[in-house]
């Protein structure tokens, strides 16, 4: 479904094989190094992802070597908040999928710490808009890890640092670029993911395929 070159040819970008899951745990075992390992995917995950939901697994390589990958699946909209595992079906994706669902949850984005900086994240994105337009989805939701909160968090609290991004007054290092390609606000997750460095926190945040589309969620109070 896709497969085009990207960044001056520099790089493939195309859906994700059976034959690139130990490449794919290796990018992701080097992308988190703080995440509890309970929350780290590996091979067998990957293996599954693809076999649930082919269209939304993706890799880039640059000689065949693969240096990001990203992983999703299809839902409706979370009416409830949850935790990644929950959100993940324990990062399995197969009691969680739904095969008619509207929009695509995007679990997994890893880009090998020597190649970041390059735009290979917003290339996936990118991507993975163009398999929602392909299989008529709304958009793109996904819970973006506040990277940059762990160290605040006895300071202010997750609403506080969200609106702190809103005006620029911080740059988080997940959150701005994920605002960057086009995500928007959606609120805060509590608890959501075992990691120090984000603070056990998250943002819930949607990307439509429709620019004028709008959901009706306050986000601040």
């Amino acid at each position: 479904m896709i497969s085009k070159s990207v960044l001056e040819n520099q790089f493939l970008i195309r859906n994700a094989t059976p034959d690139d899951v130990i490449q794919m745990e290796y990018v992701q075992s080097q992308c988190y190094p703080t995440l509890h390992p309970s929350e780290i995917l590996d091979r067998n995950h990957f293996a599954n992802h693809i076999k649930v939901f082919p269209q939304g697994q993706l890799v880039i390589e640059e000689d065949g070597k693969i240096i990001a990958s990203a992983s999703t699946f299809r839902c409706n909209f979370p009416e409830h908040d949850s935790t990644f595992l929950e959100e993940t079906d324990n990062l399995w994706i197969t009691n969680v999928q739904i095969p008619n669902g509207d929009w695509m949850y995007g679990i997994d984005m890893g880009v090998l710490p020597e190649y970041r900086g390059l735009g290979l994240s917003k290339e996936l994105y990118k991507a993975r808009h163009e398999v929602c337009r392909i299989l008529g989805l709304k958009g793109q939701i996904i819970a973006g890890m506040t990277i940059g909160y762990g160290k605040l968090k006895d300071k202010i609290t997750i609403e506080e640092y969200c609106y702190a991004l809103e005006i620029n007054k911080y740059t988080d290092p997940t959150i701005t670029p994920q605002r960057k390609a086009g995500f928007r606000w959606i609120r805060p997750l509590y608890n959501y993911i075992n990691d120090p460095e984000a603070g056990y926190a998250s943002i819930l945040m949607y990307y439509p395929v429709d620019e004028n589309y709008s959901i009706k969620k306050e986000f601040l109070k």
